[in-house]
């Protein structure tokens, strides 16, 4: 009987080889989809349709690549393309598998990431690299994009978004609980304006956009069209005439403030133009500015004060004028007091008269503290501090050295600018030319792209309380 017994053993054997085969394959699936997901949503995308009319788009990725991406239209066109959550507001668009935020983000570092270019080693200063890249000819776009292509590109926002790079997710809870509000000042160049509205975006935050009167209406055409793509990006509910010198200068941010304050929740709002750059990502924004504690930040001299720009006269109700720049970084209540308060209204009106009134306005509410408007400094101006703003004077009244060349008196950064930009405690830089130097741009957006992404993953931190120890935090009106 023995003979004839049934041996189990190699068929038992085979069972769980095959088993633990099986369970290998369950838990490297998700991989697999992961790695097909990402090869996938690297090459270019192409939608297939009914119809018969295919079209290329060109598609920037970056500062100096440039790549074209199969577009096929029809009728009825369907998409399928990133599912962004913002909080309860839903994209109507699909979310491909596995797709997380921080899939996202290692997927779009493709984007950011400056071809033929080494932005690590001209941020850490190498000489070698920088003398190669100037060699090279390497700073300036092949060919910056137009009114037209920002216009053409628009009319998919699903598509502009996604092939720009946009990040439309809060990131955090921190930075979803302190939205910011922006202005952004602007005449010509809508990639430069696309650059920087695209490295500062945030779906909590606030954008107001105002493009000077005077600006040809193509431009204004295609940043219109830009800001229509976003649901918190608006233009102003009226156009200035922007002159140096005049009320015109000041005029729009004051538009800006009133668009913006019906938006109840942004903290600070933040003044731009143009030709700036940030230089710290809007988590590191939001770190920074939560340290302030409230305070403003602006810069103010009692000894650079020019009184022939009041021709004879001085502001009313005994408040002391004070020199300054337009730049500020405020708390909501400063915005308050400027739409509100008629003591505001009065200077205000005077500032109409004087010259250059936007160095006055903003910086003399700020350092007279018996006005008592929260976060403003109580002591001498010229004692405070100051980093809204990385600027380089000709006369170099900071210390800082300029790579590239002055106009009108001030610096118009360059790539050799870089180590002392990355550096810098400031949260902004001014003033940056795309068709002098667009390489400058280009490596600023990869590195505050790759600390976006890295913070966002845990592999970096970011330490704000230097700001804390600030003259303007500890000297404030509470």
């Amino acid at each position: 009987m023995a003979a004839n017994r049934l041996n189990w053993r190699p068929a038992l054997t085979y069972i769980k080889l095959f088993a633990v085969v099986a369970s290998f394959l369950v838990l490297l699936t998700p991989y697999l989809m992961l790695l097909h997901f990402v090869m996938q949503s690297q090459n270019n995308v192409q939608h297939h349709t009914s119809g018969n009319r295919t079209h290329k788009v060109q598609h920037y990725l970056s500062g100096n690549r440039t790549h074209n991406v199969q577009h096929h239209t029809s009728g009825n066109q369907t998409h399928s393309v990133q599912h962004h959550l913002s909080g309860n507001r839903i994209h109507n668009i699909i979310k491909p598998p596995l797709a997380t935020a921080a899939e996202w983000l290692l997927n779009m570092s493709t984007i950011y990431s400056v071809k033929d270019t080494n932005c690590a080693a001209l941020i850490a200063g190498d000489k070698q690299i920088l003398h190669q890249t100037l060699q090279n000819n390497l700073t300036k776009s092949p060919k910056a994009f137009n009114d037209d292509f920002y216009i053409d590109l628009t009319s998919d926002c699903v598509h502009f978004k996604r092939y720009r790079g946009y990040i439309d997710s809060f990131l955090s809870q921190e930075e979803r609980d302190f939205p910011l509000a922006f202005s952004i000042l602007v005449y010509k160049d809508v990639e430069m304006v696309e650059r920087l509205l695209r490295s500062i975006y945030r779906p909590q935050n606030y954008y107001c956009i105002h493009v000077d009167k005077k600006s040809p209406i193509k431009f204004y055409q295609a940043v219109s069209a830009i800001a229509k793509c976003f649901p918190n990006v608006f233009m102003t509910s009226r156009r200035i005439d922007v002159t140096w010198g005049k009320f015109s200068v000041l005029e729009p941010e004051i538009l800006c403030m009133e668009d913006l304050w019906r938006y109840k929740k942004w903290r600070y709002y933040i003044n731009l133009t143009g030709q700036e750059f940030p230089l710290k990502t809007n988590g590191q924004l939001v770190k920074i500015l939560k340290a302030f504690n409230g305070s403003n930040d602006m810069a103010g001299s009692l000894k650079r004060v020019i009184p022939g720009r009041f021709y004879g006269t001085m502001p009313p109700l005994g408040i002391r004028p004070v020199k300054g720049q337009v730049h500020v970084v405020v708390n909501r209540y400063f915005v308050d007091y400027i739409l509100h308060n008629e003591t505001a209204h009065t200077l205000l009106n005077w500032t109409r008269s004087t010259h250059v009134p936007d160095e006055t306005f903003f910086v003399t509410l700020n350092y007279n503290p018996q006005l008592g408007i929260r976060g403003t400094f109580k002591g001498d101006p010229d004692h405070s501090s100051y980093v809204n703003r990385y600027k380089v004077w000709r006369q170099n009244i900071n210390n800082k050295t300029c790579a590239g060349q002055f106009v009108r008196d001030i610096c118009i950064l360059t790539i050799g600018d870089l180590p002392s930009l990355t550096q810098s405690m400031q949260l902004f830089a001014n003033k940056f030319f795309q068709d002098v130097d667009s390489l400058v741009i280009g490596c600023l957006e990869e590195k505050l792209f790759n600390e976006t992404r890295d913070e966002y993953l845990g592999l970096k931190t970011f330490d704000a309380s230097g700001y804390k120890k600030l003259r303007a935090v500890l000297n404030q009106v509470t």
